[in-house]
């Protein structure tokens, strides 16, 4: 009776850990898919509420839609104009970048006739070839624009890649509830310069030529902040900038790279 009452009872401690296994490893399984779920949910929520918020303050008429959905907001009507205004005042004659390539300095050049196409990439952050027009008069929000629909544009008035001193591109970013739906619409491919981090590289395709820049400096600045436009110290760079928050405006995201 002692070894069959003894066989019972290991039986049933057997069952007993064997059913507190299965519960344990079932409870694990299912927190493991509702923490991310409502993370996830928790976010999305947080976003749309942030974005109600900072809509609010523009007005209707700075709303850009895209197949009747709300992308971004435009705040360049003044922002550009003011962009161009500072452009005009820059001055390169007898100014000198260093060049890596041929390890010597070589003056500024500033090719306001330039017309061909380039294009940029960042494998980082998936953006591959995305086309840039040159010498964009960027004063006007029709000329601008049109431009922007098709991938990004260079400001007219700052020195072409390659040419020294430091290019300026831009273009637009979209709010995250349309970008997520259009990821590689290129009227928005900015919208992943967020995640570019301190090392990255861009890579800019002129003529056939690849020009390669690492990323030194990421920013937020304030739309009067002008400064971006002018070349820093004797490096040759290219600054990369979109609104931010992203889709709104009330300020720049700038991304400075060094050419290597």
């Amino acid at each position: 009776m002692d070894i069959k009452s003894k066989n019972e009872k290991n039986i049933k401690r057997m069952k007993t850990t064997i059913a507190w296994i299965l519960c344990t490893f079932g409870l694990i399984l299912i927190l493991s898919q509702v923490f991310p779920l409502s993370k996830s949910y928790i976010q999305g929520e947080f976003q749309s509420l942030k974005q109600r918020l900072l809509k609010d303050p523009y007005p209707e008429d700075y709303r850009q839609y895209i197949s009747d959905e709300f992308a971004y907001y435009d705040p360049g009507k003044s922002y550009f104009e003011n962009l161009f205004n500072s452009a005009e005042s820059l001055q390169y004659q007898g100014v000198f970048t260093y060049d890596p390539e041929s390890q010597s300095s070589k003056p500024i050049v500033v090719d306001r006739e330039y017309n061909k196409n380039m294009t940029l990439s960042i494998e980082k952050i998936g953006i591959e070839s995305v086309r840039v027009t040159p010498n964009v008069e960027s004063a006007e929000e029709k000329i601008y624009d049109q431009y922007l629909k098709f991938g990004l544009a260079h400001f007219k008035g700052t020195p072409l890649p390659g040419d020294g001193g430091n290019s300026f591109i831009y273009g637009h970013s979209a709010v995250q509830s349309f970008f997520s739906r259009h990821s590689d619409l290129p009227e928005t491919i900015f919208t992943r310069l967020e995640g570019v981090d301190i090392g990255d590289t861009v890579m800019v395709n002129r003529d056939n030529q690849d020009i390669k820049y690492v990323v030194r400096n990421k920013k937020i600045v304030s739309p009067d902040d002008f400064s971006i436009l002018k070349t820093q110290g004797d490096k040759e760079t290219l600054t990369l900038m979109t609104c931010w928050p992203l889709g709104v405006g009330t300020k720049r995201l700038v991304v400075v790279a060094e050419k290597l």
